[in-house]
């Protein structure tokens, strides 16, 4: 019985897509220089991206695991640590993003940019890998009921 006609690597993707469009979002309101505007945004992407990754480490992950992953070129441990990563650049992000809200400056604003350039390419190598490797993996490992166990798990999607 499959419960949900998208496979969770479509899924998935597919919410990756809708929260980079939720981050440029927050990045053209940046160089609108509405940064109240632009905290929101950022905000709200935070807490959409807090609500993937937990699913991702409390049902994607310790399947995959459990298939063999760590013994694979990208253990569980890899996805973990680039959470990890990705939760701290954003903590950076929003204090800078309110810093700017309450004293707005064009250095500030750059470095602000940088440090999301940076963030963004760690987004991109993370994409990359739970696309090409994390999602083909679990669907071709798992089997239909194990796959719809966690579909029906997923909140994020």
């Amino acid at each position: 019985m499959t419960v949900h006609t998208l496979s969770i690597r479509t899924r998935m993707m597919g919410l990756h897509e809708k929260l980079d469009a939720q981050f440029a979002k927050h990045q053209h309101a940046l160089l609108d220089r509405d940064y109240v505007r632009a905290a929101s945004w950022l905000g709200s992407y935070r807490e959409q991206l807090a609500v993937h990754m937990q699913d991702e480490e409390r049902y994607v992950l310790p399947l995959y695991q459990n298939l063999g992953g760590d013994s694979s070129d990208a253990p569980a441990k890899l996805f973990l640590g680039e959470h990890a990563r990705m939760r701290e650049f954003l903590e950076k992000l929003g204090d800078a993003t309110a810093a700017l809200a309450g004293q707005p400056n064009d250095d500030k604003l750059l470095a602000l940019l940088d440090l999301e350039a940076t963030y963004k390419n760690l987004l991109l190598h993370h994409d990359l890998r739970e696309r090409n490797a994390l999602y083909p993996r679990l669907e071709e490992w798992a089997s239909a009921d194990e796959l719809d166990r966690v579909s029906m798990a997923l909140r994020s999607c």
